[in-house]
């Protein structure tokens, strides 16, 4: 949790930051940063929870990476891991990174066509 709190408020301060730059801002920028980091985000839920799928790797059950660790932190879940746990946090990281290339996409189709009818004047 506290790590989609720190991403949120780096993409608005990113934005905020780039918007008051440059008059021809692109939003895709913003979204690119936010798919990489996602996707970053991603593979290491993912490798945390096909790591504790495999039976004798470590004493019990933990988090594997820095980046899930960061995402699953001890504070929240207070001994509670397992399996389950890990495969929630991956599914739903698995869901936002649709989201977050879906706008992506969306972003870069409707800059490009503004960028057209703007050329067209």
């Amino acid at each position: 949790m506290v790590f989609v709190s720190v991403l949120i408020i780096v993409v608005v301060g990113l934005f905020i930051y780039l918007s008051s730059l440059t008059d021809n801002f692109k939003f895709s920028k913003t979204m690119l940063v936010l798919s990489l980091v996602s996707i970053m985000a991603n593979i290491s839920l993912a490798q945390n929870y096909t790591h504790s799928l495999l039976p004798g790797v470590h004493d019990g059950i933990g988090i594997s990476n820095k980046i899930a660790y960061w995402i699953i932190t001890d504070d929240d879940w207070r001994n509670r891991w397992s399996v389950e746990l890990f495969k929630m946090f991956y599914d739903r990281s698995a869901i936002l990174l649709i989201l977050v290339i879906s706008m992506l996409v969306l972003s870069i189709v409707i800059e490009s066509r503004l960028d057209k009818s703007s050329t067209d004047l």
